[in-house]
């Protein structure tokens, strides 16, 4: 069969199909297989020897962009994830691609060109294509008649920018969308690209590679601020960008969201009252208020929710899910972060993205102890990663990282160093790790697995209530159960307060709370007290964390000795040195 012949789709599309045929637009034959099609492109391809004229070979072309451009509108996008229609789109795409390469080259089909442009780019991106998509929507930029059109596809292809991760790219494109706004005349549009970028400077440092200059998200703030006009989704957009350019732990700056989500709910603007209720969530975590930081992430996730993915909204689709699972997990709650997760890796334009799909998910399986399935996603996560460039993307080396103490875990130190360069690869220039701390979470589990308490206690050498913004804020709990762990094992001198301490920080986390109170019972007199241990054993099984389950019945002796042993052996992890040396 020559190249170019597709089946035909069923249904609409199919039915489509067969009226272009009707109209000579494609060719249509019959064989075993059933209807079959040949576009024009083919056609052009395959016999422009025997066009008599280049007029006649034009004159082929156009009626093929003609054909691409109602095939491409008859295709539409998706509801939700759908194989027929990934099989008709993979079939079509090519077909749109020639087309658009033809017009583009031509200056009277530019108008034809840019729907085309937008068209692909939209069905790219619901086809889990968002590097396409992207690349789409500034070539439509480029085609555009006027200046209006050009700030729309810049727009869009900032927002699939962002659903990629590339958040510089996505901060170039959005400034350049503001540029064409106000040559446009649209001094609406430009104020809410400006503030969107301001917004972008403090929000999304995990995506980039290189961080803003200091001081540029206050000027893009001012700007917006001249030609906003009073508008109200514009005032509730600016209101949130300050509220990011703010301290976590100042008042002033929680007091911004909540009027920045009233603000957007009153504008009708959802997708400016999820980005305020990502700042409120941030500033609980910061505060130390897990349960009411989780109770605003998924408020925030079922507000996204009902929505449909495209470049505009996929930011916050994506970024609400992960919020959610990062809360879920703060709180430790396993399975509810399990359930979150595994949404974040089902997105449709994660598809072909498996670094963005499954870093989160790695995180979450490593603390439940399911460590093969953690090592699995980890492969996918570094084909993902590496298909897409190696990008930096600071906001996913916590999934890199859990998958390096996985390997750590069970005795493969080189893997575990090679895992250690991706996270140095993604790490975010001028964005430390010690400031986040579940490195140093990550490092003292591994060591008190190996028995070296006392290089645990280094690690963990900042006290939890030091720890300032929302990714520490995060990680507090968990930290701060080993912080207590690490100083019943090497004997400190202020054990009682840190227990103390620890249970304040761990308040909101049965987990780590387990682990507070596993380290109390082997204190003292009591070292060893398998009434004391119990309790916790049976806490972390019933929170679903294998890992510290096992941990715990090794620690209780006898027969329960053994069956730690047994289940850590069966997660693949080396033997646990116990008692610590």
């Amino acid at each position: 069969m020559l190249a170019g012949w597709t089946p035909a789709p069923d249904g609409a599309i199919g039915a489509a199909l067969a009226r272009l045929a009707d109209q000579s637009l494609l060719v249509a034959v019959a064989d075993a297989d059933g209807t079959q099609y040949r576009a024009l492109e083919t056609v052009r391809q395959y016999g422009a020897a025997q066009l008599d004229t280049a007029g006649e070979a034009d004159q082929v072309s156009g009626r093929h962009l003609s054909w691409c451009l109602d095939t491409a509108t008859v295709l539409g996008t998706p509801t939700e994830a759908d194989r027929a229609w990934r099989t008709a789109f993979d079939q079509l795409a090519d077909e749109l691609r020639a087309a658009l390469r033809w017009a583009a080259a031509r200056a009277e089909r530019q108008p034809e060109a840019y729907r085309l442009a937008m068209m692909l780019a939209e069905l790219a991106f619901a086809r889990g294509l968002p590097g396409e998509s992207q690349r789409r929507y500034e070539q439509a930029a480029e085609l555009a008649a006027d200046a209006g059109q050009a700030a729309v596809a810049l727009r869009w292809a900032a927002g699939a920018a962002k659903s990629r991760h590339f958040g510089n790219d996505a901060l170039r494109l959005q400034l350049a969308a503001a540029e064409a706004a106000v040559r446009a005349g649209d001094r609406t549009g430009a104020a809410m690209d400006l503030a969107q970028a301001a917004e972008m400077c403090n929000r999304t440092p995990g995506l980039m590679t290189t961080l803003p200059p200091a001081g540029q998200a206050g000027e893009l703030l001012g700007r917006a601020r001249a030609l906003a006009g009073g508008n109200v989704a514009v005032e509730a957009r600016l209101l949130t960008a300050e509220a990011f350019n703010g301290d976590d732990l100042d008042p002033v700056t929680a007091e911004l969201a909540e009027r920045a989500i009233a603000l957007a709910r009153r504008a009708g603007d959802p997708l400016t009252e999820s980005a305020a209720l990502d700042e409120l969530t941030s500033v609980q975590l910061a505060r130390g208020e897990i349960s009411a930081a989780l109770a605003s992430a998924l408020r925030r996730r079922e507000l996204v929710a009902p929505m449909h993915a495209t470049a505009e909204s996929a930011l916050e689709l994506s970024d609400a899910l992960c919020m959610a699972t990062e809360c879920a997990t703060a709180a430790g709650d396993l399975r509810i972060a399990r359930q979150l997760a595994e949404r974040v890796r089902d997105l449709p334009f994660h598809r072909e993205e498996g670094h963005l799909a499954t870093a989160r998910l790695i995180v979450v399986t490593t603390l439940a102890g399911d460590w093969d399935e953690a090592l699995a996603l980890a492969g996918q996560f570094r084909d993902g990663w590496e298909q897409a460039g190696r990008p930096r993307a600071g906001n996913l080396n916590r999934g890199a990282y859990a998958a390096a103490t996985v390997h750590g875990l069970r005795g493969d130190e080189e893997a575990r160093t090679a895992w250690l360069d991706v996270v140095d690869a993604l790490a975010t220039p001028g964005l430390a790790l010690s400031t986040m701390h579940f490195n140093e979470f990550f490092d003292a589990l591994l060591l008190l697995h190996q028995g070296r308490a006392a290089a645990a206690m280094e690690v963990l050498s900042a006290a939890p209530e030091q720890f300032r913004g929302w990714a520490a804020g995060m990680w507090r709990p968990w930290y701060a159960a080993l912080w207590a762990e690490a100083a019943v094992l090497t004997g400190q001198p202020d054990v009682t307060s840190r227990i103390r301490r620890a249970r304040l920080a761990t308040a909101d986390n049965p987990i780590a709370a387990a682990i507070v109170a596993r380290a109390e019972a082997l204190t003292g007199e009591r070292a060893g007290d398998r009434a004391g241990l119990a309790p916790a054993a049976a806490a972390l099984s019933a929170a679903g964390c294998r890992y510290q389950w096992a941990r715990t019945l090794v620690a209780m002796g006898g027969a329960e000795r053994a069956r730690g042993h047994a289940e850590l052996a069966a997660m693949g992890a080396t033997v646990m040195a116990w008692p610590p040396g």
